[in-house]
């Protein structure tokens, strides 16, 4: 478990893409630069993944010159004609390349583009599983607070708003009671959601933590390493691509999942800090490979709200007017990361 240094972040963000200013490392315009000229498009390049990015209102294709594989809105593979570098290390397309893009960018004015259509929340533990338990003395008496309990009442108000004020996205819970699911349970309810083209999910997990230094306290956000890899695409779901392209398509994806996933993180942090205040410290944002942010296959990050082996955090975690402030702030985070998303330019 470690926690990503600023430049760690500012890394995985910039070897996602480079702008490109009209000409490649200082030479001559290329005719994919002249093309995104024209048309009013953004591009940027990626010599380190070797990608290219173009990207309209509506609609961005992430293309290689390694391959004739293009991804279209982070899920749709499609097939196009050849970009290659030259030695000088301009890009280079044919017309067909360049006729097909062209076509690809047309405006459309029934195109909705990108959008967050469901958004995930999975409650931790619940049933038989209690998850982090907290005892302490108050006021001469024994007191209990459960994580399950917890996580399940600010799941809920957090999809109360998202339902009263984002009326167009589906708000799914892994649980709306106290009931006890398996952590594949949760991720496969979340990866069976069907989406149509341009449409994306988010996977947030809200949990309470617990330390064995009863002093520890605040509240952290997870995403998976950037390094991490899994396998976002099995051969066979696409029939028309052959088994050889599939790790670059898995590559394609985990990348912008990767930051996605960190941008939402950010999001979410900053907003529970607002929200919070001096209540609870912000302990920052952290990487590991929790089984359900591993295993969902969209952005996914997990929420740590407090611990409850700390006394005063106990206090406030069983404070109903603490959990709306938590609610709030997740809700906040989510909505903010949703306006970027979905404002692609």
């Amino acid at each position: 478990m470690k926690k990503p240094t600023a430049f760690g972040v500012f890394l995985a963000l910039f070897v996602l893409v480079i702008p490109i200013p009209g000409f490649v490392f200082g030479q001559e315009v290329s005719p994919i630069t002249s093309l995104a000229k024209n048309l009013g498009l953004n591009v940027s390049y990626n010599p380190f993944l070797d990608q290219v990015m173009l990207s309209s209102q509506t609609r961005i294709i992430l293309l290689s010159t390694n391959s004739r594989l293009g991804l279209l809105n982070g899920t749709i593979p499609v097939l196009v004609p050849g970009i290659s570098l030259d030695s000088r290390g301009v890009l280079q397309s044919s017309e067909e390349t360049q006729a097909f893009l062209s076509n690809l960018f047309v405006p459309q004015a029934d195109f909705l583009g990108r959008r967050i259509s469901a958004i995930f929340l999975d409650p931790g533990h619940g049933g038989r599983d209690p998850g982090a338990i907290g005892r302490h003395q108050m006021n001469g008496s024994t007191q209990v607070l459960q994580e399950k309990d917890v996580v399940l009442d600010v799941s809920l108000q957090v999809a109360d708003l998202l339902r009263r004020n984002l009326p167009g996205v589906k708000v799914v819970l892994s649980r709306d009671q106290d009931v006890y699911l398996t952590l594949e349970e949760r991720t496969n309810l979340a990866n069976a959601i069907e989406l149509q083209e341009n449409e994306n999910i988010l996977y947030l997990s809200i949990h309470a933590n617990a330390a064995i230094n009863s002093r520890s306290r605040g509240f952290e956000v997870w995403y998976l390493p950037p390094d991490y890899r899994r396998q976002l695409i099995a051969p066979g779901d696409f029939e028309v691509l052959s088994d050889s392209v599939i790790p670059i398509l898995n590559t394609i994806l985990e990348e912008e999942i990767t930051v996605e996933s960190i941008l939402l993180s950010q999001a979410i942090s900053e907003s529970l800090d607002t929200e919070v205040g001096d209540l609870s410290p912000n302990r920052g944002l952290f990487e590991e490979e929790w089984y359900v942010v591993r295993n969902a296959r969209m952005p996914s990050v997990l929420v740590e709200l407090g611990f409850l082996t700390n006394a005063d955090e106990f206090q406030l975690l069983g404070d109903s007017e603490y959990l709306k402030k938590l609610s709030r702030g997740i809700y906040t985070g989510l909505v903010r990361f949703l306006n970027n998303f979905e404002s692609v330019r």
